[in-house]
């Protein structure tokens, strides 16, 4: 079963009603988009933190605000090394041991700035909190950069951004799954028009830099009819995407398939800085 509310053009406020069982993944964004990344994903009494790229006060608000605390942080997995998500890592570890999981070619970087958090290195699939943890390789300008599969066991969350391609492993990865967090980071338009430097541009628009509307929403085509039934949309960039382009751009996708929005597929879009919605997955 998957929990979900109807979501126009922004993340619309949600309350998953979990019944207690361990089974259940639970999966909440924090903040996302080219200023920091942070996701909270409960399975049972275990709380897991993807990614803590935001401000480390900010981190802790979003916790007190859904009754946790640092300490109930059971784990942290990292995706890549870059700032927007590992910014709070270095205060994290000052006053809390959480142990930290990420790939294994980071791990040491990672120990560099955490002095009191053992760092697990990554090599594949793992399990942690009740769940099986498969990984996806990015294509990436980072040292290591993956997306992860949770699975409970019956049903599947996967989160993937951070990648600047996509291929058919990537539609095989994310078709089990019942709800996925895609990066849709920039509009074209909005990002060749724009102030960033040819440079970066020519960075972003790479192979290895990011998933831009057009390709979240192809992707989004080819796991038409798949067993996903809820995308939240993340990693939009500040200033080169907007959430209205990359929800119409992920709707029509749905729409040339058949699918209607809010009834055969729900779309979220996450937001940088407030997010109040938790998607359930059984």
């Amino acid at each position: 079963m998957l929990e979900t509310t109807n979501a126009k053009n922004s993340v619309s406020e949600h309350s998953c009603h979990r019944d207690g069982r361990a089974s259940t993944v639970a999966v909440s964004p924090l903040f996302s988009g080219s200023k920091g990344n942070c996701t909270l994903i409960q399975c049972g009494n275990v709380n897991i933190l993807l990614d803590a790229g935001f401000s480390y006060k900010a981190i802790l608000r979003a916790l007190s605000e859904r009754g946790l605390t640092q300490k109930d942080i059971d784990a942290i997995i990292i995706t890549h090394e870059h700032t927007d998500h590992i910014a709070a890592l270095p205060y994290w570890g000052k006053s809390c041991s959480t142990p930290i999981y990420a790939p294994a070619p980071i791990a040491d970087y990672l120990r560099q700035r955490v002095y009191f958090c053992e760092v697990h290195e990554i090599c594949g699939s793992f399990d942690i909190g009740g769940m099986t943890v498969d990984v996806y390789e990015c294509s990436h300008d980072a040292r290591s950069c993956c997306g992860y599969r949770f699975s409970n066991g019956n049903g599947y969350f996967a989160c993937v951004t951070d990648t600047g391609c996509y291929d058919d492993r990537l539609i095989e990865f994310l078709s089990p799954c019942g709800a996925i967090m895609l990066e849709s980071n920039h509009d074209l338009n909005m990002l060749v028009k724009g102030e960033y430097s040819y440079v970066l541009k020519q960075r972003i628009l790479s192979p290895y830099g990011h998933l831009s509307n057009v390709q979240a929403a192809e992707v989004v085509q080819k796991l038409a009819h798949s067993r996903v039934k809820t995308i939240i949309l993340a990693h939009l960039s500040e200033k080169n995407n907007t959430k209205e382009l990359a929800f119409n751009a992920t709707v029509a996708a749905l729409s040339s398939c058949g699918l209607v929005e809010g009834r055969d597929v729900t779309v979220y879009v996450a937001d940088q800085y407030k997010n109040e919605v938790t998607v359930c997955v059984d």
